[in-house]
């Protein structure tokens, strides 16, 4: 009998530990599955350096230059009522507040007397130079500053309208011209990041062309050195400008802050900037060539059209520029 009792209390004490144990075994096999989940391994920088390359690469490919220009010509050809319209009050605008028409004029002189002292080819091609010289210039402090503004507030209104004319939306002029203002103030401060990104090719262009004209004038050596020092920081301005200036039409979206326009500008470009590079620096190529092409004869033949042409060409480089930028930013969004 006590045999039988203590096989008895035996058996359950077994039951009861194993219970006990089963109790505790499935909590703890949850809590190693869920750190088990947890645990994660994170990539470190080189694998998410990686990936991110990987991402990119394989991203829609962008187009190339002609392609872009196709694309802007189409746009053009579709749109041109109300983007003429856009340029006309422009141009309107920089003639009554800026008086640039005027400084365009004064350099016709110039050009007359290269077309007499040089060939006609060569003179030319030097009177163009000195009107491209002339185009950003203007004779007073006030009319260079409204007419900087008067920039800034063309860009706005050519983004917008851009935006809303690639939206399928119809527009007019007076409404690109009243409801394209509101994003001004952090439009002017990623402008102002990009002019700081600016200083080194300006200082370093300044200085190599002070010390190599006043003090290493007969220097081979020095005029190489500083030669690859301003080749070193403008491709430093020209590297951050590759991400930057697609900040400007980023931080033209609602509710859109600059240093997010700025970051999002980066991240976009991001293992694309070389292919950029390229996009970015066929463009002031192309419009000159396409200037020269249209001024050079006049300056031959027709020199009293001269101004007037250069004049309104200007205006135009101004919305093909952002035209082409702009395509340009919609395809890296793809």
């Amino acid at each position: 009998m006590p045999n039988k009792r203590f096989l008895r209390i035996f058996f359950r004490y077994n039951i009861a530990m194993a219970k006990k144990r089963a109790g505790k075994a499935k909590p703890a096999k949850l809590v190693s599955a869920k750190g088990a989940s947890s645990r994660v391994r994170k990539a470190n920088k080189r694998q998410s350096k990686k990936l991110a390359k990987k991402e990119a690469l394989n991203r829609t490919k962008m187009p190339n230059s002609f392609r872009l220009v196709g694309q802007v010509y189409q746009i053009f050809r579709v749109n041109w009522r109300i983007l003429l319209g856009v340029v006309i009050v422009y141009l309107i605008l920089n003639v009554i507040f800026a008086s640039g028409f005027g400084t365009i004029s004064s350099s016709i002189s110039s050009i007359k007397n290269n077309l007499e002292t040089s060939g006609q080819l060569s003179g030319a091609l030097a009177g163009f130079s000195t009107l491209v010289g002339s185009a950003g210039s203007n004779s007073s402090q006030t009319g260079s500053i409204l007419q900087s503004l008067l920039i800034v507030i063309e860009s706005l209104v050519i983004i917008w309208a851009l935006r809303q004319i690639l939206a399928g939306k119809a527009i007019t002029v007076k409404e690109a011209y009243y409801r394209s203002m509101t994003p001004f103030i952090p439009f002017l401060l990623v402008v102002a990041v990009i002019i700081i990104q600016l200083l080194p090719v300006v200082l370093g262009s300044a200085i190599a062309g002070t010390v190599l004209s006043v003090i290493f004038n007969s220097s081979a050596t020095m005029t190489l050195v500083f030669t690859i020092i301003f080749i070193l920081l403008a491709s430093w301005s020209i590297y951050l400008l590759s991400s930057s200036i697609f900040a400007v039409y980023i931080v033209t979206l609602p509710d859109m802050e600059p240093l997010k326009a700025l970051r999002s500008a980066k991240n976009l470009v991001h293992y694309r900037r070389w292919p950029l590079l390229r996009r970015l620096l066929f463009l002031p190529i192309f419009i000159l060539l396409v200037m020269a092409v249209i001024c050079v004869p006049l300056i031959l033949y027709a020199t009293f059209l001269v101004a007037p042409v250069f004049y309104f060409l200007s205006m135009v480089a101004i919305l093909f520029i952002h035209t082409y930028l702009y395509s340009l930013y919609r395809s890296l969004l793809e």
